[in-house]
């Protein structure tokens, strides 16, 4: 999206962005006249920066320089051009600028707004599920929470009253953790920022991530069907993530090479997580496997590997594993669904789902001596935090030989 540039030589419409570690002005990439969205110069460079607020620039007689913020890009180009014709107007002495800088108003936002525009942000630049989660963090949890109007008299107290509501609406430390960030990130969007202390922030148990046990992966591939199976096969040799594995197509397995990427399918209005594609390896067996499905289905590049059966993206992909589990009698016989479903009586069995996979392939290479920087890129996380809890599950061989081989083994021999 773009917008008129408009006043060039009077008023300066910039952004300010995240540069490496700090933020800066940085002045707006325009083509044929008009403002490209989201893109500005750093050091002569068009780059895509998101993140950020745009500000229109001025000079008052005097040469003394103003900005004033405009979260809404849509409104910036005709900020700017009021503004110019005010400084045309002062210049030609149709208007008089006011004698103390101090005397003119600091621009305030209001929380309703920033909320508004932070939504608008995220709902055009992340995922659908993504801008679901936020809306009801911000649209409804932190609206209705939030005492103070605009965003610069928010204060510790007030985030401190919203992780109070939380916890009044039944949610766990963990849940309210997570919406905490939420807020936090659209506050800082708005330059708000330092406002709680560490100890304010929930305290949760991290919870060693589950992972399927080499006997239960022989048993589902016993009783799954030869669709299924290569389906299980990819989702335990590759890491994906549920909507990841749902929108690979052909031309993204390099059969020479031995890998799987993840890429942006704008057709099905895919995304990648964090907009970032990655490269996967695969196993040569795995590799072979889907080079023989590819020729069986005379499948084009551009189709999907595992479809649905009109040829789109499944979205039931979940309950395949589920279907699976159940047909192996692996089902724990004891799951009550939050619909009442048992999983005594069907496929509901809640030890049994797609994400366990990512799991055990994170699990499996830890083991194994992958390093966790190249996990990192292979998982496609952005904060190696995301990487590291999976080292909680991770017994080396060392260490465990060092254990039968201890004095306290003796005991229980």
């Amino acid at each position: 999206m773009s917008g008129k540039r408009g006043y060039p030589n009077r008023v300066n419409i910039l952004k300010y962005v995240k540069v490496g570690e700090k933020w800066r002005f940085s002045n707006v990439v325009e083509k044929k006249g008009k403002i490209v969205r989201d893109h500005v110069l750093i050091a002569g460079i068009d780059e895509h920066h998101p993140e950020g607020t745009y500000y229109i620039e001025w000079y008052e007689i005097g040469n003394r320089r103003r900005r004033k913020a405009v979260p809404d890009f849509a409104a910036v180009v005709e900020e700017a051009r009021r503004k110019a014709m005010e400084v045309e107007a002062t210049r030609a002495g149709i208007v008089e600028i006011q004698s103390s800088p101090a005397s003119i108003p600091p621009t305030r936002l209001r929380v309703d707004t920033a909320i508004d525009n932070y939504l608008e942000f995220i709902k055009n630049h992340r995922s659908a599920r993504t801008y679901l989660t936020y809306r009801y963090s911000l649209d409804t949890l932190f609206r209705q929470s939030c005492t103070p109007q605009f965003v610069e008299d928010v204060s510790r107290e007030d985030i401190v009253k919203f992780m109070t509501d939380c916890y009044t609406k039944g949610l766990g430390h963990r849940t309210v953790y997570g919406k905490l960030v939420v807020v936090l990130q659209m506050l800082k969007r708005y330059h708000k920022t330092k406002l709680i202390e560490t100890s304010d922030w929930p305290n949760y148990v991290e919870k060693i991530r589950v992972i399927y046990e080499p006997e239960e992966i022989q048993a589902m591939l016993r009783h799954a069907g030869e669709d299924e199976a290569i389906f299980l096969k990819f989702m335990v040799g590759s890491g994906f993530r549920d909507r990841e594995a749902q929108h690979v197509t052909w031309r993204d397995i390099d059969f020479h090479n031995s890998v799987v990427r993840v890429t942006a399918k704008p057709i099905w209005g895919f995304k990648p997580k964090n907009w970032e594609e990655r490269c996967v390896p695969l196993p040569m067996a795995l590799i072979q496997q889907l080079r023989a499905v590819k020729e069986r289905r005379n499948a084009m590049p551009a189709q999907l590997v595992f479809p649905n059966t009109k040829g789109r993206p499944n979205t039931e992909t979940d309950m395949i594993v589920k279907r699976v589990a159940e047909r192996a009698k692996l089902n724990c016989g004891q799951c009550i669904t939050k619909h009442g479903n048992r999983c005594s009586q069907g496929a509901y069995c809640q030890h049994y789902f797609l994400h366990k996979f990512r799991h055990t392939f994170a699990t499996g290479h830890r083991r194994h001596g992958v390093d966790i920087r190249t996990l990192q890129t292979w998982m496609g996380h952005r904060d190696i935090k995301s990487t590291m809890v999976y080292l909680k599950g991770v017994q080396s061989k060392d260490a465990l030989a060092k254990v039968n081989a201890g004095a306290l083994a003796g005991y229980v021999v």
